[in-house]
């Protein structure tokens, strides 16, 4: 390969974004709300596809520091249960509009994953911040297998997941901590932020 006079290798032509069909994926990718997801969701091949793009996340010393709960339909019920018992938990004047609001929410996405963060065994050079960066490169990688496969998803989170019946009720381990929900099904209208650009998202750091 030739050489610059500097001896720096020479720069090799790289396509705009815009030709590059995976970047174009990953930059078309937005959040579809669980009130806009519509049947049907993956079927049980998809789901795997997206899980296995999961698994692509990195994953510092191989802990697999994160896993997925999945919330099947005939669960929904129970779910609904648990927003319900949360809410009153730490409102226990809740109106009777703002229970059923609460319980809602538990049948909204035909599919319905529960994220759960893995904080041990411990690792001296794999602190908590790691793990959660991790489950959230796992959740980035999953979010767009679903945007791949035509689906819309999204992730959400909420006060019921800090409450310690909700833990108990998915019998976590001791260091698992309930972070997100996904959301996943076909779409429907859909409505798209506005994105910061580069400039925006980049600083350089000088000494």
């Amino acid at each position: 390969m030739a050489r610059e006079s500097s001896g720096k290798r020479e720069r090799q032509e790289r396509p705009d974004a815009d030709a590059v069909p995976d970047l174009t994926l990953i930059l078309s990718r937005h959040s579809v709300s669980p009130k806009r997801l519509r049947d049907p969701g993956p079927d049980d091949t998809q789901l795997a596809s997206m899980l296995e793009a999961a698994g692509a996340a990195p994953d510092h010393e191989l802990l697999q520091p994160w896993r997925f709960v999945r919330i099947p339909l005939r669960a929904r019920g129970a779910l609904a249960e648990l927003f319900e018992r949360a809410l009153l938990a730490r409102d226990p004047q809740a109106s009777a509009q703002d229970i059923e609001r609460a319980r809602e929410k538990a049948f909204r996405a035909p599919e319905l994953l529960l994220a759960i963060a893995r904080l041990v065994p411990e690792h001296p050079d794999v602190p908590a911040r790691e793990r959660y960066v991790s489950l959230g490169c796992a959740l980035m990688n999953l979010l767009l297998a679903a945007h791949a496969l035509g689906f819309g998803a999204m992730l959400t989170g909420g006060k019921a997941l800090l409450w310690d019946g909700f833990a108990s009720a998915f019998a976590l381990a001791d260091g698992e901590e309930p972070v997100c929900f996904v959301s996943i099904g076909t779409p429907g209208t859909a409505r798209r932020r506005a994105r910061p650009g580069a400039a925006e998202l980049l600083t350089t750091w000088v000494p």
